[in-house]
């Protein structure tokens, strides 16, 4: 279990893809924080936001009605600032503004090229550092596959060159960014580098943030 910060009232830990956040699925990432993390009443922990059951990432969770309700105010407002990483189809442009409406709401993404290179069963792949602006359901995977770069291994929206079934899908939320629900003037920031199916692409045109996600990369 990786915990980026723990106090009283909060946890963020670094949930693995392949796993449900919560539910009544008995083996959920809220159920494994649980018994992890230290609380008072393990029955008040929740999680204060969702990643889809592929998608790894960070995950924050209140240890207490009063906090949840809080983060998930922060959530609401749009104050939560987040940062994902991608491998993507195709070869990105340096930057992207993608920005048309998802049900009938405003949905915001920005995409930023780090890398481009190959895989095996995919052909070109570009890695991207992807912000959310907005918070629409499947937002980062239908804003990519709409612009002709499907996220590698999404079997939802597929890239029209075939999907790629290496490894699963390559979307995990790397960093989080808040002002702390409860604890006035404190802020918390955790980022943590993907898994290492990341790095093992052979990246060209690589940035300094490649050869530091290389040396840090989780398992």
């Amino acid at each position: 279990m990786h915990i980026g910060f723990e106090d009283e009232h909060i946890a963020v830990a670094w949930k693995p893809h392949g796993l449900l956040t919560s539910g009544n699925d008995g083996n959920t990432f809220l159920r494994k924080v649980s018994k992890h993390v230290q609380a008072q009443n393990r029955s008040e922990i929740a999680a204060c936001h969702r990643l889809d059951f592929p998608t790894s990432g960070w995950v924050v969770f209140g240890k207490n009605v009063a906090a949840t309700r809080a983060m998930g105010q922060l959530f609401a407002e749009r104050r939560v600032h987040k940062a994902y990483l991608a491998l993507v189809h195709g070869a990105l442009p340096p930057s992207l503004l993608l920005e048309w409406p998802l049900e009938g709401k405003q949905a915001v993404t920005t995409a930023q090229c780090l890398a481009q290179g190959t895989i095996a069963g995919g052909g070109a792949v570009s890695l991207a550092l992807l912000r959310p602006l907005t918070g629409r359901t499947h937002q980062l995977r239908r804003h990519l596959h709409g612009v002709g770069h499907g996220i590698v291994g999404d079997d939802t929206y597929p890239h029209a060159g075939g999907i790629y079934r290496g490894k699963g899908l390559f979307l995990c939320a790397y960093e989080l960014d808040f002002e702390h629900p409860i604890v006035a003037g404190k802020r918390v920031r955790v980022q943590a580098p993907p898994s290492k199916k990341f790095t093992k692409i052979p990246f060209v045109h690589r940035s300094d943030f490649i050869a530091q996600l290389r040396l840090s990369s989780h398992a």
